[in-house]
């Protein structure tokens, strides 16, 4: 007898019948979504194998904006990570150490002024302009003064020596960095204001790594004696809601009080396959729609401290079917009408929670500690095989909704998922590449003439209209490095339009 073994519960989804959620005990003027109409969904392109998949509208990112921290926001060396008699750069949040940088001794007298590594190479345009004379005086030498008796006018830049220390709006000596180059980049910053990391659960699903402990533990770190708060709340809205309303309203008054600069929100649960409607209870026995459920989970109380954050992300932890098709527009009204500046969602239909860890972690840290968020497809290039088991989508408040899917001409054609095993021959991982060109892709079984077939299958994907790398390369015919070749490709799903003349794509 075949043996069987009994595995860990299911983490993201499954079926439950709808159920009717109970009103607030004290209604009010709590958010509440307006019908949403939504129109007819384009056929997709047919292929030979199905896909399942939405169809694939792929065009350039967008840009993800943050606003930059305040000025007292760094507590760690831009160029060593580590702490220290620091200087801080008067343009920027970054700060440097006299370990990394050699300073004058008086840098720290009044009308002398610090400029970052990082604000010179760029030009900031609040460093002075300045004169070959002032040069000379700076280096005390007369010949050099005598030759340089034109008044040449200087500008920071990348190729101009590095004079960071100004007095009276006229430089000192040229500074002598001593740093290597940081593992986290080039001088990044670190901003430690006032952080929220808030974990929304599922009564019922398991805890063991759960992604918003690991966040808050990878970020942790950098904040040391800075503020940190992380929260978790547990909802069952079918038999403790009035226990979880009273709970997320004493939740809200203390992070109120926190008054926090930034706030992380992730939602952990399952949802229902075909309609993408949330559970609500535990053990699959109530589910609803999104934009009935995510006001619930998050009152307009917790909206007011998400909103008033300077950056705010939520992460939906939860199976694709609440990221495609209308579920998906409901999850954009939300973000739009909570405040969120980005949410991200997946698309995978059995997503698992923890193939995602390390890339929530690598978000985490760079749009709430070193302040790159606008290199998102940076972040992505580096998670391929986040992308081999789903995609990503980005919300953003303008209601704008971004996919991301990685591709590969063999393992992701175009995105989609090619099969496993010839349906002709029954060998597994037996297709290679017959055609591979910008617009389409054929994979042919290798194994089938071994086995009897005289006309091996082929499985064909033909590209979507919009077809571009996140990186903006295009296509190089017979090159390995080309634009189907294991990157990561941007996807409009929905655009709105804003007076500049972009299409609206809705799949």
């Amino acid at each position: 007898m075949a043996r069987t073994k009994q595995t860990a519960p299911k983490s993201t989804g499954g079926p439950a019948p709808k159920k009717r959620l109970a009103p607030p005990a004290a209604d009010d003027g709590a958010f509440r979504s307006p019908a949403v109409s939504y129109r007819p969904a384009k056929k997709k392109r047919k292929v030979v194998e199905d896909t399942a998949a939405d169809p694939i509208l792929l065009t350039l990112p967008v840009a993800i904006a943050v606003d930059p921290p305040p000025a007292d926001a760094n507590k760690w060396c831009t160029g060593c990570d580590d702490g220290g008699r620091m200087v801080p750069c008067d343009t920027c949040p970054r700060h440097l150490c006299g370990r990394c940088l050699e300073f004058p001794a008086a840098v720290d007298e009044p009308g002398h002024t610090f400029y970052c590594p990082k604000c010179w190479i760029q030009g900031n345009k609040a460093i002075p302009d300045w004169t070959a004379d002032d040069e000379a005086e700076a280096d005390a030498n007369p010949a050099e003064a005598a030759h340089n008796a034109t008044l040449l006018i200087r500008r920071a830049g990348p190729h101009v020596p590095y004079r960071g220390v100004f007095k009276a709006g006229k430089p000192l000596a040229p500074l002598h960095y001593k740093a290597p180059q940081t593992l986290r980049g080039r001088w990044p910053l670190s901003d430690t204001t006032r952080l929220v990391v808030l974990s929304l659960r599922l009564d019922g699903t398991p805890l063991y790594g759960d992604a918003a402990a690991l966040v808050a533990n990878h970020l942790l770190p950098y904040y040391c004696d800075a503020p940190f708060c992380f929260e978790t709340l547990t909802f069952d809205l079918n038999d403790g809601i009035f226990a979880y309303d009273a709970a997320v309203d004493m939740l809200a008054d203390r992070l109120t009080a926190y008054d926090p600069d930034k706030i992380i929100v992730f939602l952990t649960d399952h949802s229902t396959p075909d309609e993408g409607n949330l559970h609500m209870s535990k053990g699959g026995t109530a589910s609803n729609e999104a934009n009935i459920i995510l006001p619930r989970l998050m009152p307009p109380k917790l909206q007011q401290v998400v909103r008033q954050a300077r950056i705010s992300l939520l992460v939906l932890q939860v199976c694709g079917a609440l990221n495609v098709g209308p579920a998906r527009d409901q999850v954009a009204q939300f973000v739009s009408v909570a405040g969120f500046q980005h949410a991200i969602g997946f698309t995978a239909p059995h997503f698992l929670p923890a193939a995602a860890n390390t890339f929530l972690q690598d978000i985490a840290h760079h749009f709430f500690v070193t302040g790159h968020a606008k290199k998102f497809h940076h972040i992505l290039a580096t998670h391929y095989e986040l992308g081999m088991h789903t995609d990503v989508v980005m919300y953003f408040p303008t209601r704008e909704i971004h996919r991301y899917c990685w591709t590969h001409p063999i393992h992701r054609p175009y995105g989609h998922r090619p099969p496993l095993q010839c349906r002709a021959c029954h060998a597994l991982s037996c297709f290679e590449l017959s055609v591979y060109t910008e617009r389409e892709i054929v994979l042919k079984c290798a194994a089938c003439k071994e086995n009897g077939v005289k006309k091996p299958l082929e499985v064909a994907f033909e590209a979507p209209q919009h077809l571009q790398r996140i990186d903006g390369k295009k296509w190089v015919g017979g090159k390995k490095d080309n634009a189907l070749e294991g990157v990561w490709y941007g996807q409009w799903l929905l655009k709105n339009r804003q007076g500049n003349g972009l299409p609206v794509y809705q799949s």
